[in-house]
């Protein structure tokens, strides 16, 4: 009976430990300036870094994914609403889809082909759509993971701000 106590007060000990370096990573983590430079499907340079000082919204996705189709249209109404935040898309896709996509929904944002999913990846970015939000320095203050609606938009980019 005295083992079983001592392995559970280890097995606790190790959860609480383990929980509060997560959470220790996770916050230095979200408080770091976030960066990448890739080009462009339309052959421009995009430089994260560039953009500081306005808050940038990423939206990761695949123009086959279909809650990405799905939440499309409510993105695109949400870019055209705010001329004042900087988009850019990262598509799974080769560049031809990925233009595609853009054109399907008007969504009138620089795009970066990531077939490999290279960039995706170096995000954290484990399923599409996923739609980060940056502050004016770089720092993301919110993400969306799975199809959203101009609202759901609109609260995160709150944070942004």
């Amino acid at each position: 009976m005295g083992n079983r106590r001592l392995v559970t007060i280890i097995a606790v000990a190790a959860v609480v430990i383990i929980a509060a370096w997560g959470y220790s990573t996770a916050r230095d983590k979200a408080s770091t300036p976030r960066s990448f430079s890739a080009t462009t499907t339309g052959g421009a340079t995009f430089t994260l870094a560039a953009e500081r000082g306005k808050p940038v919204v990423i939206s990761f996705f695949g123009s086959w994914c279909g809650p990405c189709n799905m939440e499309a249209p409510d993105l695109s109404a949400f870019a055209h609403a705010h001329a004042d935040v900087v988009f850019v898309g990262v598509a799974n896709d080769r560049p031809a889809d990925a233009d595609a996509f853009m054109s399907k929904y008007a969504l009138g944002y620089p795009v970066i082909a990531d077939p490999g999913g290279a960039i995706l990846g170096s995000w954290g970015v484990r399923g599409v759509p996923t739609t980060v939000f940056l502050d004016s320095s770089g720092v993301e203050k919110a993400r969306l993971v799975g199809a959203s609606t101009k609202d759901q938009f609109q609260a995160a980019l709150q944070k942004a701000l």
